[in-house]
């Protein structure tokens, strides 16, 4: 994975909700245990029905990320670093999980494969995954930012 000194590595799953996918035509089947949100909001949850939130900036995309105060920061076995929730046009779009090691990612990892199965690989990356269904798209990444 090319871990280096000097870098931190942060892994990310992105939870995506694609509920407007249904304009390319294109259908998708639901995998197991696929989410229809996440942390108990399902995707479309206008930013308003959230209080109090924490601005967190805003991701390449351009999409808002907001953290919830004092929301658990575990998924599965791994301890998160932070979870960011995306809001476009006031709804929630996207949730992003942040671990700061190789070791949390590899439990990211295996929580992923626990509900989800075991994912398809990314194609030039390699030890990347995705689940695509209905109105989700989850997506378990390796990302390398610079301490």
């Amino acid at each position: 994975m090319g871990f280096k000194r000097g870098h931190r590595t942060i892994a990310v799953l992105l939870f995506m909700c694609f509920a407007f996918l249904f304009c390319t035509g294109v259908e998708l089947a639901a995998f197991p245990g696929e989410p229809e949100g996440y942390g108990g909001v399902t995707w479309g949850t206008r930013i308003d029905a959230l209080k109090p939130l924490r601005y967190a900036g805003t991701d390449g995309s351009g999409v808002a990320l907001y953290e919830r105060p004092g929301e658990e920061l575990i998924y599965g076995r791994a301890k998160l670093i932070a979870i960011e929730y995306g809001f476009e046009n006031g709804r929630l779009t996207t949730v992003t999980l942040k671990v700061d090691s190789l070791l949390q990612y590899l439990l990211m990892k295996e929580e992923a494969f626990k509900r989800y199965g075991e994912g398809k690989q990314l194609a030039g990356h390699e030890d990347s995954y995705s689940w695509s269904g209905e109105i989700a798209e989850v997506l378990l990444m390796d990302k390398f930012v610079v301490s």
